[in-house]
């Protein structure tokens, strides 16, 4: 019975990996072509892609729990069929039973869930930095000039070390 459980857990979470692989190279795929489609706008092409992002990879995780759900209804943990999709979303996003009234046939595909749904979510976390990363230098405007600081020399003053000698000039970008 263990062993029945880890191997279809393991083949589910499988399944659900390669869902997302999917979801991502849609991602790769078809935003590169378009990179330099707003490049006069980089905030609004921040936002439309943080946008097809979440729907790609919301999409993707829908899947995933569908995926979830036929084992649910297959393994007979609910009662209802109808009940698969939602024990299955509610252990996918580790909220807990809660007012899910599962029959527990099995204590190990509920939690492979669980582990499965945070791994995909760490995924799709990476995936959205990856965006605000890939977009976010060119959205930054060029830092404004500050006065200087009260312990910072002025400008032409040349600091000495303890040892009597110059220091070496600072570099600034």
């Amino acid at each position: 019975m263990f062993f029945d459980e880890v191997a279809i857990g393991i083949v589910t979470m499988l399944l659900v990996t390669l869902v997302h692989l999917m979801a991502t190279y849609v991602l790769i795929d078809h935003t590169d072509p378009y990179e330099n489609l707003l490049a006069h706008h980089p905030r609004f092409r921040l936002m439309v892609a943080l946008v097809v992002a979440n729907v790609v990879l919301l999409a993707a995780h829908l899947v995933e729990v569908g995926i979830w759900a036929v084992v649910y209804a297959q393994k007979g943990l609910v009662v209802h069929h109808e009940d698969a999709y939602y024990s299955a979303f509610v252990n996918y996003t580790a909220l807990g039973y809660g007012d899910s009234l599962q029959q527990t046939t099995t204590r190990l595909i509920g939690p492979m869930t669980a582990g499965s749904g945070i791994m995909m979510f760490g995924w799709t976390t990476a995936l959205l930095f990856q965006v605000i990363q890939r977009h976010l230098p060119e959205v930054r405007r060029p830092p404004r000039k500050r006065p200087a600081h009260r312990d910072e020399p002025a400008q032409g003053v040349v600091e000495q070390e303890a040892t009597g000698a110059a220091s070496s000039p600072k570099v600034t970008s």
